[in-house]
Parts: structure tokens; C-alpha cells; sequence
């Protein structure tokens, strides 16, 4: 039996009439007939009936008729919305399904692909060290936790057995990410960054050019290669101390061996231009579009003509000029941006400006007879054109007592016959103008997966001392850029103007809350904004639920001796 509301029309009005329906079945087919008619039910409720009805029901349930205001209470309030997010992103690249192939044949005390989701969402959603990542862990509904109790030697143990399968999961991930994204992979991208640590780090950190402006401490070098949409592809971890210039072969031939790319084009900045760099792409039979710095342009009125009449209008509000390479089969791609050119004419200025006043004042020290001695003039206008960044605008003579100084006008002639240009380099012949501006400012994507990494992510600090693990923890991180940059891609593909942060910090504002109603428990979501529920749909959850199970949070361990890590 059941209640039934029914319709009917009369004298232009719909009302609305209360039944007790039972079911049956007969020769076969299902029936219904009506047991009881209740009455309309807009009077049922306003005579106070209808509420009666109810309590009699909750009664003969066993069910308190009328909850008092101080038998409902919230127990706890738990993080939902993002974590649910992070496992519809792990879901999508069926990272379970993939990690449990991998770890076919080893056997494990602990369930080691809980650990390492784990730690890859802690890092998408709240970077915390290992130690810290319980205490994060207490906040959030999640019950893949209720069935894999784990401890910090849990976590440790899982960034070993990571790092055994990095190869063959990068290598699945790539085909992965073709398939759900119906990508086409030919152009890579690659760059490259460091990150110091604090104290002496694991063996592999040294001494080098640091990106981070620490020479003062040990790093490791991260090299990143990306598609054109800013997914990552390979990565790979190196000695603090290893020349950019030395990445590129040993990178090359991880694409062509593993990835099995017959063709691509390499695209990468400045910094890795060199006759070797080059040499290896050729002999990988791989086209390439390099960076070329200004400095190293021979003739820069050939490939940068002063009539910007001949540029031909291109993306990003930038014009080009291409021009024929001194080596057969390449190209030389003169750009021309009139916001970059407004850019470094203030910038040209200021230094100008800066270095005119510094030498204004040490030329009135000089004349008032503070200053006399030439070696001290002489360094002290160094000292002051080196912190202008103004060195290459000015000329000056000194000698005992005298100082004189005066714009270099050839620099500043030979600047602006350049200014808003750069430059650059390839020998894919099916590359147009268009072609190489468009992929050279998608190498901003790989900059961006650093940023990510760095900041969002929080790749450091690093709280590892063994390669292994330094390695593993670098791979956690990779793998959540990876669920990041999935987010964003579909964001995008939904149409949305949401980053995925802006997204995350959405999502994170959707709770659980353990609610008691006198010896009944029952779990409730709050309802998504607007926002939150967009960046869900994006991601294919049509909606959440409002009520959940039962769920009780594994406890944190409350000691763990932690490991040399």
C-alpha cells in the first residue's frame, strides 16, 4: 500500500485529492485500486488532519511523533566536494585499474594504492608533508579510509614501490590521455626547472644554476616535457649540477623509445639552443622550433626588417616575418609585438633613468671635492650602474678629481631597432608563421606545470634525503598536476571561465555533517553554489547526493616512529 496524490479539474481550478492505494496483481498484469480517499488535500493540511496522519504514521513506525528542537544535533563536519572531485578525476584515468595491473605479483601488508591516492590528492588539494597528511586525512569524507588504516611507514613504502613502475604508468597515462581526450600528440614541449633544499638533500642534489635564486643551496634538476595542451607526457629527475644543454638527447630518446612518437616537434626557449641540441634532434629525424636570444642574430637586418609592412598579422596580437636560415632547410621567424616593444621601452627607460640619477650624484660629490681619487669614482659609477641595471647605457671617465659621463647612443640605436622583436628558429617545413608563433607561446604551458608545481602543488619544500624517494615524491606531484590539468580541460571544454583553483576552493566549501536525530544517524552534503555545481558538471557528476551512509573515519595513527626517508 501507498499514498497517492491525484488530480482533477473543476470550475477552472486544479485540486489536489490524498488516496490509499494498494497493488495487485491479477491474470498476470498489475493493478491498482483505491482503498481509501482522504479528501482534498489543501484542507486536509489547514484543519491540522494531515499532521495528524503523519504522527500517527511515525508512531506506528516507531518513530518520535515530534523530534524536540534538542534531539537533532550535528556531530561532525567533514570536507566533501573536493575530495569527491579528486576521485572522479582518478576515476577517469582509471588509476586504480592501472596501478592494480602494475602490482600485479607483489604482495604488500597494506593497501598500497590507497596510500598513494592518498598522498597525490593531498597534494592536488592541501600539500601537506607526510606527517602532516593525517592530520588533513581527519577532515574529510572519504570512506575508501574505513577499509585502509594506514601509518606513516604505510606512505613511505608506497613512494618506493612508485617509483618501480614511473616508466611503464607515465607510458599508460600517455595513452590514456589520448583516449579520453581524443589528443593528438605532435608537438612536445619541454623546459626545464630546479628546486633547492634546505640542509645537504639526497646525493643526487649539488651545486648549479638555480632557477629558484638560491645558489647558496643544493638542488635537482626537473625536466618536463608537455603537449600542447600542457599535459604532461615524461619527466625526468637530475643532478642539481647537469647542464641544460646535456637533457635534451637523454630526453629525446625517452620520447622515441618509450612513447613510440614518429614524428614531433620539439619546441623549447633559449636556453637549450646549442649546436649539440640541434645535431641531436636532427639525428632523432626530429623537427624542431628553438628560441633564438637577439644577441645571437648576425645579421638582424635581414631577418628583422625595420618596414612592418612586409610582418604578416598572426595570433596573440603579434606579426611576423619569416625568412630563409644560413643552414639549408631551416627557417629563421622574426616576431613583432607592439605590447612587447612598449614594454621594453619603459623598461629601457627607467634604467635610464635610474642610472642618469646615480651618476648625477656622484658627479656632484666629485665637484664638491667629497670624492676625489679616480679608482673610487670609477668603482663607485660601477657599483651604481650595476644596481640600475643601467651598465650598457652610459660611458664614463674618470680621473683625480674629475668625472664626466654621456649616454651611449649606439646601444640605445641598436635597441630600438629591435625592440618588440624576437626570434625564432626551426626546420619544420610544415610550419607557418602562425604555426610556430602558436606553439611557441604554448611553451607557456609548460612554464605554467612549473608554476603549478611549485606554488599550488608545492613541490618544496622536499622532505625526502634518499634519490628514491626525492624521485617518488616529484612523480606524486607530476601525477596531481596531471588530475589539475585534466580539471582545467574540461573546465575549458565546458566553457567555463573558472581556474582550477577557483574551482577547488568552490568545491572545497561542500561539506558532510554527521547529523544525529535522537538514536538515528543520518549523513547529509550541503548544497553546491552555483559555481561549485558547474565545475562538477564539467567533470560528468550531474549532481551529489544529499544524504550518504553510515561513515566512520579511520583515527589517525597517534605515534609513528618515522623512517629515514
Amino acid at each position: 500500500m501507498y499514498f497517492r496524490l491525484t488530480r482533477r479539474q473543476a470550475h477552472g481550478q486544479t485540486y489536489t485529492y490524498l488516496q490509499l492505494v494498494e497493488a495487485y496483481r491479477d491474470a498476470g498484469k498489475n493493478h491498482q485500486r483505491v482503498l481509501l480517499s482522504l479528501g482534498n488535500v489543501e484542507q486536509l493540511r489547514q484543519d491540522g488532519q494531515l499532521s495528524r496522519l503523519v504522527q500517527s504514521l511515525q508512531r506506528a513506525a516507531g518513530c518520535p511523533a515530534e523530534p524536540a528542537p534538542q534531539m537533532l544535533r550535528t556531530e561532525r563536519v567533514l570536507e566533501y566536494g573536493g575530495v569527491r572531485l579528486a576521485q572522479r578525476l582518478w576515476e577517469q584515468f582509471e588509476l586504480t585499474e592501472l596501478l592494480t595491473q602494475l602490482f600485479a605479483g607483489r604482495r604488500y601488508q597494506f593497501d598500497v594504492i590507497a596510500a598513494i591516492a592518498t598522498m597525490v590528492f593531498n597534494r592536488l588539494l592541501a600539500p601537506k608533508s607526510e606527517l602532516g597528511l593525517f592530520a588533513w586525512r581527519d577532515r574529510l569524507w572519504w570512506p575508501d579510509f574505513a577499509h585502509a588504516p594506514l601509518e606513516l611507514a604505510h606512505l613511505y613504502r608506497a613512494l618506493d614501490a612508485l617509483i618501480e613502475i614511473k616508466e611503464p604508468l607515465e607510458e599508460a597515462l600517455f595513452s590514456r590521455l589520448r583516449d579520453l581526450f581524443n589528443l593528438e600528440v605532435d608537438v612536445v614541449f619541454y623546459d626545464l626547472t630546479s628546486s633547492y633544499f634546505e640542509g645537504d638533500g639526497p646525493p643526487m642534489a649539488a651545486y648549479g644554476y638555480s632557477r629558484d635564486k638560491r645558489p647558496d643551496r643544493r638542488q635537482v634538476v626537473l625536466a618536463l616535457a608537455c603537449d600542447k595542451h600542457g599535459f604532461p607526457v615524461a619527466h625526468e629527475v637530475l643532478p642539481g649540477n647537469r647542464a641544460d644543454v646535456s637533457t635534451v638527447r637523454q630526453l629525446i630518446d625517452a620520447l622515441k623509445q618509450r612513447f613510440r612518437l614518429r614524428r614531433i616537434i620539439f619546441v623549447s626557449d633559449s636556453g637549450m639552443v646549442s649546436k649539440d641540441n640541434l645535431q641531436a634532434l636532427d639525428d632523432a629525424d626530429y623537427e624542431y622550433l628553438v628560441a633564438v636570444r637577439k644577441q645571437r642574430i648576425v645579421d638582424p637586418d635581414r631577418f628583422a626588417p625595420a618596414d612592418l609592412s612586409v610582418y604578416e598579422s598572426v595570433c596573440h596580437r603579434v606579426r611576423a616575418y619569416m625568412a630563409a636560415g644560413d643552414v639549408p632547410g631551416t627557417r629563421y621567424v622574426c616576431c613583432y609585438s607592439e605590447p612587447r616593444a612598449e614594454e621594453e621601452r619603459q623598461i629601457r627607460q627607467a634604467r635610464l633613468d635610474r642610472g642618469q640619477e646615480a651618476l648625477e650624484k656622484i658627479a656632484n660629490q666629485v665637484a664638491s671635492g667629497r670624492l676625489r681619487e679616480a679608482p673610487k669614482i670609477a668603482a663607485k659609477a660601477a657599483t651604481a650602474l650595476q644596481k640600475a641595471s643601467a651598465g650598457k647605457y652610459f660611458e664614463c671617465e674618470a680621473a683625480d678629481g674629475e668625472f664626466q659621463f654621456r649616454v651611449n647612443e649606439a646601444q640605445l640605436v641598436a635597441e630600438r631597432r629591435l625592440e618588440g622583436r624576437y626570434f625564432l628558429f626551426t626546420n619544420a617545413a610544415r610550419f607557418n608563421a602562425n604555426d610556430a608563433v602558436e606553439a611557441f607561446f604554448t611553451l607557456q604551458e609548460v612554464e605554467r606545470a612549473f608554476r603549478e608545481m611549485k606554488d599550488f602543488l608545492r613541490l618544496r619544500p622536499i622532505y625526502h634525503w634518499t634519490d628514491r624517494r626525492v624521485r617518488a615524491h616529484i612523480l606524486v606531484c607530476v601525477l596531481a598536476y596531471l588530475l589539475e590539468r585534466s580539471f582545467s580541460h574540461q573546465l575549458r571544454e565546458a566553457g567555463l571561465e573558472m581556474s582550477p583553483r577557483e574551482g577547488l576552493d568552490w568545491l572545497n566549501r561542500v561539506h558532510a555533517s554527521e547529523n544525529k536525530l535522537g538514536e538515528m544517524t543520518i549523513w547529509t552534503v550541503s548544497r553546491p553554489a552555483p559555481k561549485a555545481y558547474k565545475a562538477l558538471q564539467a567533470v560528468g557528476l550531474r549532481e551529489l547526493p544529499s544524504v550518504l551512509g553510515n561513515y566512520e573515519p579511520v583515527p589517525s595513527p597517534e605515534s609513528t616512529e618515522p623512517e629515514e626517508h
